[in-house]
């Protein structure tokens, strides 16, 4: 069969078995195709001409060839938009997916933030706690009360070295 031959009958079954099967938009496409020609014939048509070297002359050979075959370009143009908007709901779609996706992200990131936030904060925690622990066996002076040093000051007023005082005690 050639490129600008209507298809068969045994075609057309095989079309509609192989639509069954597509996305919507190929679907689309495909039945289209089972009329006679759509937008992806005309699509792999032109991915095989020299359309860069002489568009005008192709777009003529093109036109004439169709028609001399019954096929309506208006036909064909009704399914490529009809693709076209098949292929912009698509992507309106996965561009939906992508900002719920990104969203969730987002979320996990602030999540991962607050985390980050609660672990540093039970780390200086526990790390103070330790410190303290360690300490705790030495008692801590108290400010303005000095501890027991070399010249201890009785009420009285009389001194006492660190020496008398442990040796009265």
């Amino acid at each position: 069969m050639s490129i600008f031959a209507k298809k068969q009958d045994s075609e057309l079954k095989a079309d509609q078995k192989v639509t069954a099967d597509l996305s919507p938009a190929a679907a689309t496409t495909a039945s289209a195709s089972r009329n006679g020609y759509g937008i992806a014939e005309a699509i792999q048509l032109l991915r095989g001409l020299p359309v860069d070297q002489n568009p005008d002359l192709v777009v003529r050979v093109v036109r004439a060839t169709l028609a001399s075959l019954n096929v309506h370009l208006s036909d064909i143009i009704d399914d490529a938009v009809k693709k076209q908007k098949a292929t912009q709901d698509r992507i309106a779609a996965e561009h939906s997916k992508v900002a719920d996706l990104e969203k969730q992200l987002a979320d996990r990131r602030k999540e991962i933030a607050m985390l980050e936030a609660d672990l540093k904060e039970t780390t200086t925690t526990k790390d103070r706690l330790l410190l303290a622990e360690k300490s705790a066996g030495a008692p801590t002076p108290v400010r303005g009360i000095p501890g027991p040093g070399p010249h201890t000051t009785t009420l009285m007023g009389g001194g006492k070295s660190a020496e008398e005082a442990a040796a009265k005690d």
